[in-house]
């Protein structure tokens, strides 16, 4: 819309709204807002604020029959309902209207606002304190000077098939698939809402929907090739283990620093290179070879079930892709349910969630092990949560987690290797969690005090015994 049209539109509603009271608010989008106004005649004064369609229009008669979609309502929306439309005026600076609104707050306060229509390029609803935009000299009560052309609508579909319509109060040369002309500015604007207005929402529904839709489809796809990567590299378990048990045995002259190496196979005869993580010795590269290989393992019997469930789940949306093109708007309200995230309520969005500080394990025989996530977390773990016959377990002189062995009162005792694994924990959860061996002290929490005056996390210990582990953590 130009700004001439939107000049001459508001000229012809403005007399018909000014000072009317707002009875109620029909929001069915954030770019449609459309405001019933109190009085002997029923009156609707909507904007819609598309890009394909940017208009004002004044109805006179029944409430206008809307779709339900999913989309959100301009957040003042509320606000308008049992306020006074005072005036309407035209921007000075682009096609749109400046709307004075004004209500009573319950304190009895006068409270003034101005409600920004901005039909231009980039169309929007606002609603500010103060003027968002210069408005006109002239009210909007004033018509400008006349044209001899009269009103018309002109209607077409762009290159995707989208489509578009234009109100203008000028003859304007332009290729149109259909034009129409009306008696008024805002009989053709009233056209526009009833008759256009649910056909431009469905394909707005349509193709945010397809947006989703398409995304949705590109993840579970990304999905599939990362699941299929892991089916094709479950194959090389054996290969990884070979190549573990090679470097094991063939270690001698392997130090740390090197990238990859040569060793000849059992054979004697065929040569095998195997890549290395220079960090790493030729120890600690034959363990992670062998995790790459458990990993790979475990890989082959879940990957395939995956896939399948991934496949299952691309072709359902696909389906529902090849659909968006011919649904109706019952249809789109049922797939918006299924697809668009619902709001989440204020009081969902204010609650803090918990944070879980502890990570858990179980060990051989059944046993729980804590594993506290901060210094913070290890005194509350050590000084509030753990009992006196608990088990504690710290890697020594050097920092760590601190973690422990709850025995939760029963009389038997943790065996060799659960108090060997509980340690490899705790091995693993500390500044040397990549070591070959580590030093590990435990004993009663009964015999760990906190360090009065001290951070958090420091802790003093008697009566420990000491166990050397590898860093490990449970194959569960």
């Amino acid at each position: 819309m130009d700004s001439t049209t939107a000049r001459k539109l508001i000229a012809e509603i403005g007399p018909r709204v000014a000072g009317a009271k707002v009875a109620d608010v029909v929001a069915p989008g954030a770019d449609c807002l459309i405001l019933e106004l109190a009085g002997d005649r029923r009156l609707f004064f909507g904007a819609v604020t598309l890009k394909a369609l940017p208009i004002l229009f004044l109805l006179d008669g029944s409430r206008p029959a809307l779709a339900p979609g999913r989309a959100a309502a301009p957040a003042f929306a509320p606000q308008l309902r049992g306020s006074t439309l005072v005036s309407l005026a035209p921007l000075d600076d682009r096609p749109g209207v400046l709307a004075h609104i004004r209500w009573t707050s319950q304190v009895g306060r006068t409270i003034e606002r101005w409600l920004t229509i901005d039909l231009g390029r980039n169309p929007s609803l606002s609603l500010t304190d103060e003027h968002g935009r210069k408005a006109s000299a002239a009210s909007g009560t004033d018509a400008p000077e006349s044209a001899a052309a009269a009103p018309t609508v002109a209607r077409w579909h762009d290159d995707r098939g989208r489509p578009h319509a234009r109100l203008s109060a000028e003859d304007r040369n332009e290729p149109a698939e259909e034009t129409r002309e009306f008696d008024s500015l805002n009989a053709a604007a009233c056209f526009m809402f009833t008759e256009l207005w649910p056909e431009l929402d469905l394909a707005r529904r349509r193709d945010a929907l397809e947006r989703i839709v398409e995304r949705r489809l590109r993840r579970t796809r990304r999905a599939m090739e990362k699941v299929q990567a892991e089916i094709d590299d479950s194959e090389n378990a054996a290969q990884y283990r070979h190549m573990g048990q090679l470097l094991l045995t063939r270690q001698a002259g392997i130090g740390r620093g090197k990238s990859s190496v040569t060793v000849m196979d059992y054979d004697g005869s065929t040569p095998v290179v195997i890549e290395l993580d220079p960090k790493l010795g030729p120890q600690q590269n034959a363990e992670s070879l062998f995790r790459r290989a458990r990993k790979a393992e475990r890989r082959s019997a879940r990957a395939p079930v995956r896939l399948g469930e991934l496949e299952e789940k691309a072709a359902r949306v696909q389906e529902v892709a090849e659909s968006l093109p011919g649904a109706s708007a019952d249809d789109l309200t049922v797939l918006e349910e299924r697809f668009l995230p619902a709001a989440p309520k204020i009081s969902d969005r204010k609650a803090p969630k918990e944070r879980v500080r502890f990570r858990t394990y179980r060990i051989s025989g059944g046993w729980e092990v804590l594993v506290g996530k901060s210094n913070h977390d290890n005194d509350l773990l050590t000084h509030k949560m753990a009992r006196p016959d608990d088990l504690w377990f710290h890697a020594r002189q050097v920092a760590g987690s601190h973690v422990v062995l709850r025995r939760s009162g029963q009389k038997a005792e943790p065996d060799k290797q659960a108090i060997l694994e509980a340690a490899a924990i705790a091995a693993f959860h500390s500044k040397a969690g990549k070591s070959s061996k580590v030093s590990v002290c435990y004993t009663e929490k009964r015999h760990v005090r906190k360090v009065r005056g001290g951070k958090p996390g420091l802790a003093v210990v008697a009566r420990e015994k000491v166990v050397m582990v590898r860093p490990k953590l449970p194959e569960s």
